[in-house]
């Protein structure tokens, strides 16, 4: 069905009107939703979207613009749940088939992100894991360069098998969360680590370790565990006096933030991540604000 911007308008007039009537909402309540419902409409029309195509990435795209503006989750919470009502309310008018709102949940205060490592700390643990010499180095170093590389969850780093190390395609297959394989991109900084690691490091390890398909091992040729790698990521951090609250999962966080700014949608992290709904994945559409400050003052002309 086509609908021109200015039934879409018309529509959310229409929204408001039974909000007043109908539903008794306060004036300011109904003046939020339509200041949210004009600043939707008109980021629609500013990124020349039909209103016939809008879809889940649609609105994707929108919370993530919203994260970048800046906007306190309580108020991109408020922002959805005005989307949410209204287009509950095209399909109650049957201008919608679906609602497209249904698995799009809204954020909580709880869901501002977690910390996430920036470029200079990140450069400070690679730099110290290129030149130490000290015994698994080598296997430090592809810790860090998968958690972050790929954004693996500490459980499926340390059942990677070497197997699962695609060299040719640039890949890593995983075992997710509920047995889900998926298979992830990596870079050629993290397969050359996870090559010297295999070529000088893993293969001096007992003999036991030919018998084993494990990719990181410990001193006895077994599979590392989880408290293992654990402890490499925070005795490494805590040598570079680093925050003494980073862990595996920061770097994972790091992976997802990073990948957000670089232009990456949602969909793709939620894949990439291996979070079952989209909803897991949406705290990343609020954005850390020391890092917006920072695009802020290196971009605007009067910074």
């Amino acid at each position: 069905m086509f609908i021109s911007l200015n039934k879409f308008k018309s529509l959310t007039n229409e929204f408001l009107a039974s909000n007043t009537i109908e539903k008794g909402n306060s004036i300011n309540t109904i003046e939020a939703y339509k200041n949210d419902l004009c600043q939707f409409t008109n980021w629609l029309d500013k990124k020349n979207v039909s209103i016939s195509s809008i879809g889940e990435s649609t609105i994707e795209k929108y919370l993530i613009f919203l994260g970048k503006r800046g906007y306190e989750s309580s108020t991109i919470s408020r922002k959805t749940a005005c989307l949410k009502a209204f287009f509950k309310f095209l399909l109650k008018e049957n201008i919608y088939k679906r609602n497209i709102m249904e698995n799009i949940k809204r954020p909580t205060k709880k869901s501002f992100l977690p910390k996430s490592l920036s470029s200079n700390e990140l450069n400070k643990i690679f730099h110290y894991l290129e030149f130490n010499n000290e015994p698994n180095n080598l296997r430090d170093k592809v810790i860090f360069e998968i958690l972050y590389g790929s954004g693996l969850r500490i459980s499926e780093l340390v059942s990677l098998n070497i197997h699962n190390i695609n060299f040719e395609q640039s890949t890593i297959q995983c075992t997710g969360k509920g047995a889900k394989q998926r298979i992830i991109p990596t870079n050629e900084s993290c397969l050359k680590s996870i090559d010297d690691y295999i070529q000088l490091e893993r293969s001096i390890i007992k003999k036991a370790a030919i018998r084993e398909q494990a990719l990181l091992l410990n001193k006895n040729g077994r599979r590392i565990s989880r408290q293992t790698a654990w402890s490499s990521v925070k005795e490494i951090t805590k040598k570079l006096s680093l925050d003494q609250n980073i862990t595996p999962h920061t770097l994972r966080h790091t992976f997802a933030t990073d990948l957000l700014k670089g232009g990456a949608n949602l969909r793709q992290v939620q894949e990439m991540l291996g979070h079952s709904s989209l909803s897991a994945t949406q705290i990343y559409t609020i954005l850390d604000t020391e890092w917006i400050k920072k695009e802020f003052l290196s971009s605007h002309p009067r910074s």
